[in-house]
């Protein structure tokens, strides 16, 4: 599993007030971002920092201390590196440093930098960029996410949460003039953030009136329940993976007389 995360700062002690970052001081930040990390990357992960594992001009302590929660860091460790990153943390045994990656995770196409980023290789394809740099300031756009701590609750993430924040962040305000012609994103997914390709109408579906449709005809594949249109928002469309495997069974009734096709993964009139 691949892991991301920017800008831990640690032993950084003004970082807590650049930030407004809630700890009483810089032992209580190292512990909880350490303790973090070590609760979520296993030992065959890989966990991506981008940039600022600490601050600049640090003092010889504050090395010894960074130097220690190198090691205790869990994984297999890259660094994308960032403006507060000297030669000596470069220079500590990690599997990777590079100023920027071009990687493909779960047949998703990830460039990593650690700055954000109007336009980037796999940008026309649908490739997200993450970045760090801007702590809490910005957290992104559709196809440029943030995965600072500071906006992350101090953690690393994984893909399907950093699409899952892509899918209802907004589209950056200057796409259209870097790359004309190449609308980002065609369609997400409310459930999952997954990309829907327009080209490909079987399966496209969309909230409408408290019920699931079939975006070209309106008709219904499935009604939804009041908890669940809290959080499936009107007119969006949903992946025929989320209709047919996340919905809960409890907040999903198919229209009277039919019955659900695991093999159309639709409802389908009841054979009489």
């Amino acid at each position: 599993m691949h892991w991301f995360t920017a800008d831990p700062h640690y032993s950084h002690d003004r970082i807590i007030g650049f930030c407004d970052r809630p700890f009483p001081d810089v032992a209580a930040m190292n512990a909880h971002l350490l303790a973090e990390c070590r609760a979520r990357v296993g030992p065959d992960d890989d966990l991506w920092i981008l940039g600022d594992l600490t601050a600049g001009r640090s003092t010889d302590a504050q090395r010894r201390e960074v130097r220690t929660i190198y090691h205790a860091l869990p994984g297999r460790k890259h660094l994308i590196r960032g403006n507060h990153d000297e030669d000596w943390v470069c220079d500590l045994p990690w599997d990777s440093v590079a100023e920027t990656a071009d990687i493909v995770v779960d047949k998703r196409r990830l460039f990593l930098c650690h700055y954000p980023m109007i336009t980037w290789p796999g940008a026309r394809h649908q490739g997200l960029q993450l970045f760090g740099h801007v702590h809490q300031n910005w957290r992104g756009s559709r196809n440029s996410v943030n995965v600072g701590v500071d906006v992350w609750d101090f953690r690393p993430v994984t893909l399907p949460e950093i699409e899952a924040r892509a899918a209802r962040l907004p589209v950056n305000a200057h796409w259209d003039q870097v790359e004309p012609g190449r609308a980002w994103p065609t369609e997400l997914c409310a459930g999952c953030g997954a990309i829907l390709d327009p080209a490909l109408v079987f399966g496209h579906a969309v909230v409408r009136n408290g019920r699931i449709v079939v975006a070209a005809t309106n008709e219904t594949i499935v009604t939804i329940g009041e908890a669940m249109r809290k959080w499936l928002p009107e007119g969006r469309r949903v992946c025929p993976e989320c209709i047919g495997g996340y919905l809960s069974i409890g907040e999903v009734a198919l229209p009277a007389g039919f019955t659900f096709d695991e093999m159309r993964n639709r409802a389908v009139p009841r054979q009489k």
